[in-house]
C-alpha cells in the first residue's frame, strides 16, 4: 500500500474511560488503509510540531479516522488534548502488518488495556463486513471500569457468532465469574481446546509482548503462528 502524507482536520473527542480518549479526524475521500495498521500524526503545540505513531482504532468501514490513547500528561498528549474542532494535523502512513491474512483459520488475540486499539479496528471491520472467521479475544485490564471499548466489544460479540471475548480482570468485583489476574497459559487452555492450532496476534507495550511470548511458548505455539504489534512506552 502506497505511503502518503496529508493534512486533515480534528472533529471531536470522545471519552472512552476515565483516562482514555478517542480523537476523530476527517477521512480524505481517496485515503485507504487496512484494519490494524498504524500511522504517524503531527500536531501543533506552543513549542512547535510534535509527532507520535498510533494505530488507527477506527475501521476502514467507518467514515472518520480515529486514534485512541491514555492521556499521560506528556507534551504530546497535552497538545493532542488541546486540539479544537477545525484544527489541522498532519498524518503519514500507513504502516504495519498487524492485519487479517487470507490464510487464517482460527485467530486468537492477546491484548491488554489501550494496546487493544488495532484489535478494535479489526473487529469493527469484521462486524461491518460479516466475517465468519473463528476469533477468541483474551483482553486483560486492571478493573471492569478500565476496559476501553467495553460496549463495542459487547456489540461485536453479539454481531459475530464465531467471536468470543474473554475479559481477564486483575482486580475484579467479588461477584466476577471470569478469569482473574493476568492472561496466562492456563487461561488460554481453559478456552481453546487445541491452543497450538490457533494463530495469535499480540499487541501492547514491550512488557506485555514479553509476557505473552512466554505464554505462547508455554503453550507450544509455533513461532510462525505469532504476529506481534509492539507499542513503545506511553509518552
Amino acid at each position: 500500500m502506497e505511503r502518503v502524507k496529508f493534512t486533515t482536520t480534528f472533529t471531536t473527542r470522545i471519552q472512552v474511560t476515565d483516562n482514555v480518549s478517542s480523537f476523530r479526524f476527517e477521512k480524505p475521500e481517496e485515503f485507504t488503509y487496512l484494519a490494524g495498521q498504524w500511522f504517524k500524526i503531527t500536531v501543533p503545540s506552543s513549542d512547535g510540531p510534535l509527532s507520535k505513531p498510533f494505530t488507527y482504532s477506527s475501521s476502514p468501514t467507518e467514515p472518520y479516522l480515529q486514534l485512541s490513547t491514555r492521556l499521560s500528561g506528556s507534551d504530546f498528549k497535552n497538545a493532542l488534548a488541546a486540539l479544537a474542532p477545525g484544527d489541522e494535523v498532519q498524518m503519514e502512513g500507513v504502516f504495519g502488518n498487524f492485519t487479517l491474512k487470507d490464510d487464517l483459520e482460527r485467530l486468537a488475540f492477546l491484548a491488554g488495556g489501550i494496546g487493544v486499539t488495532p484489535i478494535r479496528s479489526i473487529l469493527r471491520y469484521m462486524a461491518d463486513t460479516g466475517a465468519s472467521l473463528p476469533v477468541t479475544v483474551f483482553y486483560g485490564n486492571m478493573t471492569i471500569d478500565d476496559i476501553p471499548f467495553k460496549q463495542d466489544f459487547d456489540e461485536f460479540e453479539a454481531t459475530l457468532p464465531a467471536l468470543k471475548v474473554v475479559h481477564v480482570i486483575f482486580d475484579p468485583p467479588e461477584d466476577w465469574k471470569g478469569p482473574r489476574g493476568y492472561i496466562t497459559g492456563d487461561v488460554v487452555r481453559e478456552e481453546l481446546d487445541d491452543p497450538t492450532a490457533w494463530t495469535y496476534y499480540v499487541s501492547g507495550p514491550p512488557p506485555m509482548i514479553d509476557a505473552m511470548r512466554k505464554v505462547t511458548d508455554s503453550l507450544g505455539v509455533p513461532k510462525e503462528r505469532l504476529v506481534v504489534e509492539s507499542f513503545g512506552a506511553a509518552k
